[in-house]
């Protein structure tokens, strides 16, 4: 039972890193075909739509629709906000909505179940016990997206800490070449990558609409829940408030971004003598203890014999 359960984890685990990979490798070619695509549409002329749509993958369409809305109408509202602020957080992968999401989770619950008890009936188990089975091993895959969507919310937290210091150095010294703030933000975004320069476009994209400044910030710190990312844009909402030089203000916000960072390093290595005594328990002192014990122990036990 318990190779079972971990070979089906373990391919699940491969299948999501080799998805991973190969998006991270064409990442890219995407983008360009992406690009391509949103100013060059291609428009194809089919005369006969049922030739190029054959009827099993409308029937399947027309499933996929009704089990969405169902699931849709079936969730309640306050756990479609939490689960949208949680893909948001994650930058949403793969452009789920949380209706799709949902759906995932259903998905992958229904092909574990249906792949287990084909498994166990074919052993020449009782039909009840392998239900009941499947069902529990069923489980754990329902919830693995949710599991690794957390995974992926940690991941883009870190990385946004990780690029705090430069992006602010690289805007401060486009502000003191002459730039505006908002100017040296695009510009420090267009020549950078990762979830930080995402969340400040998407916050210009906003002003463009019609958003003030301080709105527009305000929502940037909403959406990333990072203490000390929050910080910086609650310090830059109050100094265009009140009218203080940005450059002044974003260069101090750096040194302390970067004292944070070497305080969090230096609590991590004081962290790692207490990490490091299971490990130790577990795997080094028993190995220690054969090697050093074991040739008297089996003096002993010869000698008694």
């Amino acid at each position: 039972m318990i190779v079972l359960v971990t070979f089906l984890f373990t391919c699940l685990s491969f299948f999501f890193f080799i998805g991973a990979l190969l998006t991270h490798i064409y990442k890219k070619q995407i983008a360009i075909r992406k690009r391509i695509d949103a100013y060059f549409p291609i428009e194809e002329v089919v005369p006969d739509k049922s030739r190029r749509n054959p009827k099993y993958l409308l029937l399947m369409k027309k499933i996929n629709d009704r089990v969405k809305r169902v699931i849709d109408q079936a969730t309640k509202a306050s756990k479609k906000r939490d689960l949208d602020q949680r893909l948001r957080e994650a930058g949403y992968p793969l452009d789920l909505s949380p209706t799709d999401f949902k759906f995932l989770q259903l998905l992958i619950g229904v092909v574990l179940f249906t792949i287990v008890c084909l498994l166990l009936i074919r052993l020449d188990a009782n039909f009840i016990s392998s239900m009941m089975v499947a069902g529990i091993l069923a489980t754990p895959g329902m919830y693995y997206p949710s599991f690794y969507l957390s995974v992926l919310i940690k991941k883009r937290r870190r990385d946004i800490q990780k690029s705090m210091p430069d992006f602010f150095d690289m805007v401060n010294l486009s502000i003191e070449a002459g730039m505006g703030l908002d100017a040296s933000i695009l510009k420090v975004c267009q020549h950078t990558k990762g979830p930080l320069a995402e969340e400040f476009l998407l916050t210009l994209e906003d002003m463009k609409l019609g958003k003030s400044r301080r709105e527009a910030y305000a929502d940037l710190r909403n959406r990333v829940p990072v203490p000390p990312f929050q910080t910086i844009i609650t310090s830059l909402i109050q100094a265009d408030m009140l009218g203080v030089g940005m450059a002044k203000v974003i260069r101090t916000l750096t040194v302390k971004i970067r004292e944070q960072r070497t305080q969090m390093a230096r609590e991590q290595a004081m962290k790692a003598p207490v990490k490091m005594i299971f490990p130790m328990l577990l795997f080094i002192f028993p190995v220690i203890f054969i090697v050093m014990l074991g040739p008297m122990v089996i003096y002993l036990i010869e000698s008694v014999l």
